[in-house]
């Protein structure tokens, strides 16, 4: 007898049930999808269709359909997506339909279940930016969540771009978009990771463009990664000339788009008269123009505080200066501009500067005119030096950046337009974390630590943290949950301190009793000789690496450990000093014997760089040599009295 398979009792169902015979109750059923799709995924996107309109500069319009499949509960992810609507964006309708494994609608989502937020960030408090969202709640894995709506635009100089990945671990069946534009105006883009061709006809005095792709499998995450963007097939879309809330501006080129800005911003320079004659008083006694530049950054800083302000076009405009200098709050853009107009009080020139702040630290495409931006900074140009300054944080250092806005191109504005520039890259001399310590060790394997760590550059925000929490008990949950590297301890005192340069350092002691630190066996102890700061990360093994291997920023490690030996033992084993020179790296350790005491010296360093993919298995053999090295021990035998 033939075996009957699931198929087969599907087909039979289908044939049989007039129910299942209505084309419209069996839709995306999850057995049909490939194989290669399902493969390391937990979801799948069956369908993702767009079509975007521009009706004139002043309109436009988005229609989406998106189907995706969950496959299991790490896929939950995916089920809901946000759709947003403010002064500029209208939702015009949403509509969501959830179907079981063999794709019959088992709910047709009510407009009373789709929850309805406002945008928030950290600190933001004002804005007229909300969005709609579902959370399907489903036991039964898989099931596949529609989604169609249609969004209509009043301006914008922001188009819907494309890509093809929403994620790692989801797999691709469809993915397609449509751009509807008219003849007179030009659709400006830019192609990434997209081979295939882009299919373009014009009917009745518009230009279509369209372009799809098919069958993608899943991504999964990769270890010093590029990131999911520069796997996943792109189309950047913008507009060449636009216009928001009635003011026109062009993306023919950076300069253009900074002189848009320069004009949202024209006229929102003005301090209040009394606040200038403070402002000239506390800087009369200056000598240079960085001190002046300096105490009234700290000035802005003791003042003010963030708060978002996203109202209409204020998205992309500052409040005036005068508001700020009133109500002591603002956005980036509002306290950036408020620092700016302080500045100019001293006759101290300075550009406000849109940045797109973040882990991803590069803009990437330059040659293609884009609103990349999310954040604004301030740069100041002087004779000697150009300073940089976060206007957001009250307690950021003086010119320093840090890992927010460092190291990326940004476009710095000024009245004849906008240029771009380069944020600070930290070098690895400024990227120090000199940690020096003592441990003073017990026959039963016990020992008291003192240590003592220096953070300068980049590594200053290590211990960041601290710097924010007021309370003890939090200070110390953060050493013992987050920080100190120790299997057992109790800190018995720990104080830091700041030194708030513009390449920022502080200064982390602490005094703790660490249990069983060395491990005995019989007469033996066995002590390792790096349990603070030790490499125990190894990539996994991976068939085909897709990526290229990234080391974001350049950093230095240096440890210098005195261990006090206890009494009534000898050394047994001494590791050899052991150098890893290569190019993803450079490591040195070595342990020398000194009246009793053995003094511990180790160096690794890592300097910015970006390596192929083919190169991966070398890299994993670096990291193996690196965390084999860090696990030296040192062997004592106790004396044998004879």
């Amino acid at each position: 007898m033939k075996q009957i398979t699931l198929l087969s009792l599907i087909a039979f169902f289908l044939v049989l049930t007039p129910a299942f015979a209505k084309k419209e109750t069996f839709k995306y059923p999850a057995f049909t999808i490939p194989a290669e799709l399902k493969k390391n995924a937990n979801a799948v996107v069956r369908l993702d269709e767009a079509e975007f309109t521009v009706h004139s500069r002043k309109s436009s319009s988005l229609t989406q359909k998106m189907v995706i499949t969950i496959l299991n509960k790490k896929g939950e992810v995916y089920a809901s997506i946000p759709f947003g609507y403010s002064k500029f964006e209208t939702l015009e309708s949403l509509k969501i339909t959830i179907y079981n494994s063999l794709g019959i609608v088992i709910k047709k989502v009510k407009e009373s279940e789709i929850k309805d937020y406002s945008y928030s960030s950290a600190g933001e408090l004002i804005g007229d930016s909300r969005f709609k969202i579902y959370e399907p709640v489903q036991k039964q894995y898989p099931y596949t969540i529609e989604y169609e709506s249609v969004s209509d635009y009043k301006g914008l100089f922001v188009y819907p771009s494309w890509k093809a990945y929403p994620g790692y671990l989801i797999g691709v069946e469809k993915s397609i978009m449509k751009v509807i534009i008219p003849s007179e105006e030009k659709l400006r883009y830019k192609c990434i990771n997209f081979k295939d061709s882009i299919s373009t006809t014009t009917i009745n005095d518009q230009n279509i463009y369209q372009w799809g792709i098919d069958s993608l499998p899943a991504l999964k995450s990769e270890a010093y990664s590029t990131g999911v963007l520069s796997q996943s097939p792109q189309i950047l879309l913008a507009p060449l000339d636009f216009e928001m809330d009635n003011y026109p501006g062009s993306l023919e080129s950076w300069n253009s788009l900074g002189k848009w800005s320069a004009v949202l911003n024209q006229g929102r320079d003005q301090i209040p008269e009394e606040e200038q004659a403070h402002i000239l008083e506390l800087t009369k006694d200056c000598q240079t123009d960085i001190e002046k530049v300096k105490i009234l950054y700290e000035y802005m800083q003791s003042k003010t505080r963030y708060v978002g302000i996203q109202l209409g076009i204020g998205g992309w405009q500052s409040f005036p200066a005068e508001m700020v200098s009133e109500k002591g709050y603002g956005d980036c853009k509002a306290l950036s501009n408020y620092m700016k107009s302080l500045l100019k009080v001293v006759h101290i020139p300075s550009n406000y500067t849109l940045v797109k702040a973040g882990e991803s630290n590069n803009l990437q495409h330059t040659d293609f005119v884009h609103s990349y931006f999310n954040h604004v900074i301030l740069r100041v140009p002087l004779q000697k030096d150009t300073i940089w300054l976060e206007c957001t944080s009250q307690k950021m250092p003086f010119g320093y950046l840090g890992t927010f806005t460092d190291d990326r191109d940004v476009l710095c504005v000024n009245d004849d337009g906008g240029e771009l520039c380069h944020t600070p890259l930290y070098t690895i001399e400024q990227n120090q974390q000199i940690q020096n310590g003592t441990f003073t060790l017990l026959e039963n394997g016990n020992a008291h630590a003192e240590i003592s760590t220096v953070y300068t550059g980049i590594q200053y925000e290590n211990i960041e943290t601290l710097y924010h929490r007021s309370s003890v008990d939090d200070q110390k949950k953060f050493l013992y949950e987050e920080h100190i590297n120790l299997p057992d301890f109790t800190i018995n005192d720990y104080h830091f301190q700041e030194d708030k340069k513009q390449i920022p350092s502080s200064v982390l002691s602490v005094n703790l009793d660490v249990r069983n630190y060395a491990s005995q066996t019989g007469d033996r102890l066995f002590i390792p000789l790096n349990k603070i700061n030790r490499i125990t990360y190894i990539p996994p093994k991976l068939e085909n690496r897709l990526t290229d291997i990234r080391y974001i920023r350049s950093t230095e490690d240096k440890d210098s450990i005195c261990f006090i030996l206890p009494e009534g033992y000898k050394i047994e084993s001494l590791p050899e000093e052991k150098i890893i020179e290569s190019d993803f790296g450079y490591y040195q350790s070595n342990a020398e014997l000194v009246d009793s005491k053995v003094y511990y010296i180790r160096i690794f360093r890592k300097n910015k760089n970006t390596f192929n993919a083919s190169r991966y298995e070398e890299f994993r053999s670096f990291r193996k040599e690196l965390a084999k090295a860090d696990k030296a021990s040192l062997v004592l035998k106790k004396i044998t009295k004879s």
